[in-house]
């Protein structure tokens, strides 16, 4: 029988911050387009290749993280080699599961890009947790890879990226004049707009 051990969203960045006494605080308030690209110390379009999860001491706790590996298809920020191993708390060894809510998943061959802040010291080394991930699909319409956010809605702007998420942490962020009639952003779309705006803000964390 597994084990579960199940750790709430409201309350993973006290949980951090017992494990990982040298964790920086982090937020769950949806970023910015700009506020994500200029928060990350990475930002690369990835390809996972595998996982692992192992136990570890930290302090006088012991607990999981799961070892995810990204072959790296481009580095836009930062650097990294040819592949980047991204560390997740929670996971399963053996019968023991530890299930961190809202901290993402990953599957071998999953598409994404990845902005990347504070790996191996916070307990998700994302912007903004889930919100730092977008998948890459292919369009069937279009034939073309195009970017999905977190809950695997197609992106068609930037703009979009933390717009009306504020919710219990501070309302509505701004209103969007989107044409409706508007394509999901390209995979070349989304790197180009990141280039610009790192272009524009070349400030490093």
């Amino acid at each position: 029988m597994t084990n579960r051990l199940n750790v709430a969203a409201g309350i993973v960045c006290v949980i951090a911050g017992l494990f990982l006494s040298t964790a920086k605080a982090t937020t769950v308030i949806p970023p910015t387009f700009e506020e994500m690209a200029d928060r990350a110390d990475l930002v690369f379009v990835g390809k996972v290749v595998g996982s692992r999860a192992e136990w570890r001491s930290v302090g006088t706790d012991r607990v999981i993280f799961t070892l995810v590996e990204f072959e790296t298809a481009e580095v836009l920020k930062g650097n990294a080699g040819v592949s980047v191993t991204l560390q997740f708390l929670g996971g399963t060894v053996g019968g023991v599961t530890l299930e961190v809510s809202d901290v993402p998943r990953f599957n071998t061959g999953d598409r994404a890009f990845l902005f990347v802040e504070g790996n191996g010291v916070q307990f998700c080394p994302l912007v903004g947790v889930f919100h730092g991930r977008f998948g890459v699909r292919r369009d069937e319409k279009s034939g073309r890879d195009i970017v999905v956010t977190h809950d695997g809605k197609a992106l068609r702007d930037v703009a979009e990226i933390g717009a009306g998420e504020g919710g219990e942490f501070g309302g509505q962020r701004r209103r969007l004049s989107i044409p409706a009639e508007r394509g999901p952003m390209s995979v070349e779309d989304f790197k180009e707009r990141i280039r610009s705006h790192l272009a524009r803000n070349p400030r490093q964390p």
